[in-house]
């Protein structure tokens, strides 16, 4: 018998499958469809977290909660500053607190309708009396809550000026009043004559901002303050360069 012509029928003949390698061929099968199952959700768990962790503003097409802002570096004035807070937008009532109740408290004070030595954001009792009192003195229902037309009445009261703002090309150096070092974050502001330290409110186009008086000027005839660039910033008034706002002297300086 010829070895080649034996081998090579051996060879070309299909050899039947085994039981032992059925069992094993459908294992294989089984382990492959849980490979590929876990597989499929692996890749959902990772699309799904990719969109949860997305930018709250991108994925609502710009309509979600902005993500919290740093925190800004402090200015050197020593002001408790209320940057840009808005006032009248809510109504306000004892119990309530915010920067527009600090704006409010800086109002009634201004009036000497309120006494204490710091100004909270608290509305505590003492501010409802306060806002008896104007009301009072306006000629409206004496309820102590400012709603809109309190609201309105109290910035009608409020007298107005002219103002611009400075600071670029001047950081760094030293201001009239001294101990401050004008900065990009500084919060204060140029009168010609009111003491050095005095608080003054600020108000333009429906925003505050209380700041001290750190320098001297301006001395264009008509116009009452220079606001750094940082209090105007917080007004909206850098965009305009100048114009009429509302004031208030808080407390005056030494």
């Amino acid at each position: 018998m010829d070895r080649s012509f034996g081998l090579g029928k051996l060879n070309s003949e299909e050899r039947p499958e085994t039981a032992a390698e059925t069992d094993f061929n459908g294992h294989a099968t089984v382990i492959g469809i849980v490979v590929l199952a876990a597989l499929a959700l692996v890749l959902t768990l990772i699309v799904f977290v990719g969109i949860r962790t997305e930018p709250a503003s991108a994925a609502a097409g710009g309509l979600g909660l902005a993500a919290p802002e740093s925190k800004p570096a402090a200015d050197n004035t020593g002001s408790s500053a209320v940057k840009g807070a808005r006032f009248g937008a809510r109504t306000l009532r004892e119990g309530m607190s915010g920067a527009d109740v600090k704006v409010l408290k800086s109002i009634v004070r201004s009036k000497r309708l309120l006494v204490g030595s710091t100004i909270s954001s608290d509305f505590d009792r003492p501010t409802t009396s306060a806002v008896r009192k104007f009301q009072r003195t306006a000629d409206m229902a004496k309820n102590g809550v400012v709603n809109k037309s309190t609201a309105k009445a109290m910035v009608r009261s409020l007298k107005t000026s002219e103002a611009s703002w400075y600071g670029p090309g001047l950081y760094g150096n030293g201001t009239a009043c001294g101990k401050v070092t004008l900065r990009p974050t500084t919060i204060g502001l140029a009168n010609k004559n009111l003491p050095c330290g005095t608080k003054v409110l600020i108000g333009y186009r429906g925003k505050y901002v209380i700041a001290p008086v750190i320098d001297r000027g301006p001395y264009i005839p008509g116009r009452t303050w220079d606001l750094t660039a940082a209090a105007a910033d917080a007004i909206g008034l850098t965009s305009a360069g100048v114009g009429r706002v509302r004031h208030a002297v808080i407390s005056r300086g030494k």
